[in-house]
């Protein structure tokens, strides 16, 4: 017993420094959304390195996506927003450069038609 909690103690110490952090930061203003990360190394060996995500539309409302820097970056290229109807899934490729040391982007979902708050 020893033995395995010292084993978890080391994997929970060892994750964050294997890259295992969000590519994505997400606000989803309530709306009930499922976003899948796709092409970071552990995800998928189709994808590996292209940095991309997909998106669940499980709501009844049209959802209107799109990425922005996150605030501690300077530039990013303007990412159009996309429609997502219900029952709907999308993939979107994540703007900006892979990194293992965390978020690259932040991605604002909301009701198509409303204001950002």
């Amino acid at each position: 017993m020893r033995t395995y909690l010292l084993a978890l103690a080391s994997l929970a110490i060892a994750m964050p420094a294997m890259g295992l952090e969000p590519l994505v930061v997400t606000r989803l203003h309530g709306m009930d959304l499922k976003v899948e990360e796709l092409g970071v190394p552990a995800a998928s060996a189709d994808n590996k390195g292209v940095p991309a995500i997909k998106i669940n539309n499980h709501s009844n409302e049209i959802a209107s996506c799109q990425f922005h820097a996150l605030p501690e970056e300077t530039v990013m290229t303007a990412a159009p927003a996309v429609s997502v109807n219900p029952n709907e899934e999308v993939v979107l490729r994540v703007p900006g450069k892979y990194s293992a040391g965390g978020p690259i982007a932040l991605l604002i979902c909301k009701p198509e038609g409303v204001p950002l708050r």
